[in-house]
């Protein structure tokens, strides 16, 4: 998938981001952030960056449509990406915030 141009509707946008670590490790909770600034392939074309501002991003790896996919659940869309080897799962949520 063209992950930066299927993406690129959502720049602006408030998001939400979320790692869910699987390895037993404590939880974080998401984080909010004011609007998505850009999003790119890195280098490596195996990681989407989400550029938070202008010199902050997350990097994202990104694998084939079974563990990286956006998807649409209770009216929202979110990103995910599922690092099986990492026991990471990344999550990005775009719109209206789900933490209260």
């Amino acid at each position: 998938m063209e992950w930066e141009k299927e993406l690129s509707t959502y720049l602006g946008c408030p998001i939400e981001v979320w790692i869910e670590d699987h390895s037993g490790e404590e939880q974080t909770k998401p984080k909010q952030y004011s609007s998505l600034f850009r999003i790119k392939i890195s280098d490596d074309p195996k990681y989407l960056q989400f550029y938070l501002n202008p010199a902050q991003f997350l990097s994202v790896p990104i694998f084939d449509e079974n563990l990286t996919k956006l998807v649409k659940s209770d009216g929202r869309y979110h990103f995910v990406s599922h690092d099986l080897k990492g026991k990471l799962t990344y999550w990005i949520f775009f719109g209206n915030s789900l933490v209260k």
